[in-house]
C-alpha cells in the first residue's frame, strides 16, 4: 500500500485556509476543490430558492437545493476540523499556542465577515428594518441569536450561521492546546461528544431536527460533530494510514451525488430524519477523507488549477454571494422578466456570484491576509512520527 509523505515544512507557514502552497506541490489539491465546489453549491442552493420566491419550482428542486446547501455545509466543517489539526497539531502544550492560534483564526475569520456584516446592516437600515443594537452586537461577536423572539438562530449575516459553529469549536480547540496533545486532544473530542451528548439528554432529544430556538439548543447540536470528524481524517492521514487513490475526486463525487439523491426522494417518508442526517455527515466525512488521500498530479492540470482557485475564493463566495444574487436578480428582471428559463437565472446568478468573489478576494481578502501574515506565527503540522506514537500509545494500533 503506497504512503504518503508527510507535507514540506515549507507550505506550513501559509495561512491555515490558504492553501496556495501546496496546491503547488499537488498536496492536497483535490481537498481544496472540494472546497470550492462546496461553496458554489451553496450559490446554486440559494439562487434556486431566491427565483423559487418569484417563478414557479418543483418541490423536488426545492427540496434538493436545500439539502444540496446542508451538504455542502457538513463539508466545510469537516474540512475545517481536518484544516485546525493538521496545522495546528505541532503547537499543543506550547507557550503562548491558544494566543496564536486565536489571533491567528480571527485575523483570517474577522475582516471579511465584519466587511459582509456591515453590508447587509448598512442595506437593512436603508430599507428601513428595524435593527436592534443587542442584534448588531452578537452578530459581530458571533453570538447566536434568533431572527424574532421565539425563533430560529440567524445573524445579521444570514450565512453567518456557520461561522457561530466555527467559532465555538475555535474556542474549544483554543483550550486543548493549552494542554500536551496526548491530554488535550483527546479532551477536545470527549468535551465535543459531551456537549452533544448534554444537549441531547437535557434540551432537544437527537430525533428532534427543528431549528434551535436557543444559544444552548443551537450550539448542542449535533452537527457540532463533523468537526472531530475532520480532526480524525487528521488523525488517519498523518498517521500514514490513508492509501494514495486514483481517481479520487470523481469517487467523491459520485458519493456527493447519490446521497443528494437519496436524501431528495426519501428523506421526508422516513420516521428517522437524523438517520439520514447522520448518514450525510459520515458520507461527508468519508469524501474528505478520499480528497486527502487523492492521487496528486504530477503537473496540475487546467481543470486542476480552476478548482483550487474556488477553493481561494470560496470564503469570499460564502460570505457575498447572496448580495450577488440579489443584484443579478434586479438585472434578470430588466432582461428578460420573471418567466424566463429557470435554469439560465440560476446558472447567470452563479456566475456572477464566483466572478464578484474573484474581486473581492483579489481587491480586499487578499491585502488584509497580506497585512495581517507578516504578523502571524505560523503554526506546523506536528511530525508524522509524533502523531503515529501518540496513536500507538492510545491505542490505535
Amino acid at each position: 500500500m503506497q504512503r504518503r509523505s508527510p507535507t514540506s515544512s515549507a507550505c506550513a507557514s501559509v495561512h491555515p485556509e490558504s492553501w496556495r502552497c501546496e496546491a503547488a506541490m499537488s498536496k492536497l489539491a483535490t481537498l481544496q476543490v472540494l472546497r470550492g465546489l462546496a461553496a458554489v453549491t451553496v450559490v446554486v442552493d440559494h439562487a434556486i430558492l431566491r427565483q423559487a420566491e418569484w417563478s414557479q419550482t418543483s418541490k423536488t428542486v426545492v427540496r434538493a437545493a436545500e439539502y444540496s446547501g446542508a451538504l455542502a455545509v457538513a463539508v466545510f466543517f469537516v474540512i475545517s476540523g481536518f484544516i485546525m489539526l493538521h496545522t495546528s497539531a505541532r503547537s499543543y502544550g506550547a507557550p503562548g499556542a491558544v494566543r496564536v492560534f486565536l489571533v491567528k483564526r480571527l485575523w483570517r475569520i474577522v475582516p471579511l465577515y465584519w466587511i459582509a456584516t456591515s453590508l447587509e446592516l448598512v442595506l437593512r437600515l436603508r430599507a428601513g428594518a428595524e435593527v436592534t443594537l443587542d442584534r448588531v452586537l452578537a452578530a459581530y461577536l458571533f453570538v447566536p441569536y434568533p431572527v424574532a423572539q421565539g425563533e430560529y438562530m440567524r445573524p445579521l449575516l444570514g450565512v453567518g450561521w456557520t461561522l457561530n459553529y466555527e467559532m465555538f469549536f475555535y474556542l474549544l480547540f483554543a483550550a486543548s492546546l493549552a494542554l500536551p496533545i496526548r491530554r488535550g486532544l483527546p479532551l477536545l473530542f470527549a468535551a465535543l461528544l459531551s456537549i452533544v451528548a448534554l444537549g441531547a439528554f437535557f434540551i432537544t432529544p437527537l430525533n428532534d431536527v427543528s431549528p434551535p430556538h436557543t444559544i444552548l439548543n443551537f450550539l448542542s447540536e449535533p452537527i457540532i460533530l463533523l468537526f472531530p470528524a475532520g480532526m480524525l481524517v487528521a488523525l488517519l492521514n498523518k498517521s500514514g494510514w490513508l492509501p494514495v487513490i486514483p481517481g479520487a475526486l470523481a469517487i467523491i463525487l459520485l458519493l456527493l451525488g447519490e446521497n443528494l439523491l437519496g436524501f431528495s426522494l426519501f428523506v421526508d417518508r422516513t420516521p428517522a430524519p437524523f438517520v439520514w442526517w447522520g448518514a450525510t455527515w459520515v458520507v461527508c466525512a468519508i469524501a474528505i477523507g478520499l480528497s486527502v488521500a487523492a492521487r496528486e498530479a504530477q503537473r496540475p492540470t487546467p481543470v486542476l488549477r480552476s478548482g483550487v482557485w474556488l477553493g481561494d475564493v470560496s470564503y469570499a463566495l460564502y460570505l457575498f454571494h447572496f448580495f450577488t444574487i440579489v443584484a443579478a436578480e434586479k438585472i434578470w428582471w430588466s432582461l428578460f422578466g420573471v418567466a424566463h428559463s429557470q435554469i439560465a437565472f440560476v446558472a447567470f446568478a452563479t456566475a456572477a456570484s464566483i466572478a464578484a468573489a474573484g474581486v473581492i478576494h483579489l481587491a480586499v481578502e487578499q491585502p488584509i491576509m497580506r497585512l495581517l501574515r507578516g504578523r502571524s506565527v505560523a503554526s506546523r503540522p506536528i511530525p508524522q512520527t509524533a502523531l503515529a506514537s501518540l496513536m500507538r500509545n492510545s491505542g490505535g494500533s
